[in-house]
């Protein structure tokens, strides 16, 4: 059985600091505002790859403050260990399969296997998957996430992802079996406003306590009334305007299609 003190050992090879920025770029501009402070994190180095053609088993369940799912750590049959984002009903000393190679048959695939598009059966519930071959997951990470296979062609395999559109992936592209694990931060109720700082969320100045100098709004003496168009510090609007871009949309458009 794995002691306690070779899991801490495993999981401190497979963390690093993070250096804030606070939104300031590489010359010290603030270039997004609201950001600053808040508590110190440690990043997990997650293995988003999963090609190792190994089974593991999951040694500790745990918390990461960078996302909303939980984090398994997984120590393999050839003696690597790494962590990786765990499914559903998941639980400590469970067997899994990471790989891209067929060595399982399609009936005994269980939550949290890792597969080509190719390997998985129809109509199975996918998370992490990759948008392209050997580029690491893409999308369905969130808590509680997830998509059907809902056909296969010679080289792509069809998608219908929770907003019922559809998506159409090389059978290359690597997935876990089942939903992504359960959301914790809908439990946490943010009491005061000191909670926010501490998630590195800075309170922002309104346009009209500043001074003309700094913002459209700002300057004359007392409070003024609300702008007929509001503008923003560079004097573009920012309600009342479109926000889809339609040539980015045309694009998406290739990609996904509508189901009605």
């Amino acid at each position: 059985m794995i002691t306690y003190y070779a899991i801490k050992l495993f999981k401190k090879k497979l963390v690093k600091g993070i250096k804030k920025t606070g939104g300031r770029c590489n010359t010290g501009r603030v270039t997004v505002r609201g950001q600053g402070g808040g508590n110190k994190k440690l990043y997990r180095m997650i293995d988003f790859y999963r090609r190792l053609n190994q089974y593991g088993k999951v040694v500790a369940i745990l918390y990461d403050p960078n996302r909303t799912c939980k984090l398994g750590l997984v120590l393999f049959d050839n003696s690597l260990s790494s962590f990786i984002l765990i499914q559903k009903d998941i639980k400590i000393y469970d067997s899994i399969y990471s790989g891209s190679k067929n060595i399982i048959d399609k009936d005994i695939i269980k939550n949290g296997y890792s597969l080509t598009l190719n390997n998985m059966p129809l109509y199975s519930v996918l998370s992490n998957i990759e948008f392209k071959p050997f580029i690491g997951r893409g999308f369905c990470r969130a808590a509680e996430t997830s998509c059907m296979l809902i056909g296969k062609t010679k080289v792509k395999g069809i998608l219908k992802l929770n907003s019922n559109w559809e998506l159409h992936l090389p059978l290359n592209c690597i997935s876990s079996y089942g939903i992504m694990s359960s959301k914790l931060s809908s439990n946490i109720y943010i009491k005061k406003a000191g909670k926010n700082r501490g998630l590195g969320w800075k309170s922002k100045v309104r346009g009209v306590a500043k001074n003309p100098c700094d913002h459209p709004h700002g300057g004359g003496n007392g409070k003024k009334p609300k702008p007929k168009v509001p503008v923003n510090a560079w004097h573009t609007v920012f309600k009342w305007k479109h926000t889809k871009n339609k040539k980015i949309d045309n694009k998406k458009r290739r990609l996904f299609k509508k189901i009605n």
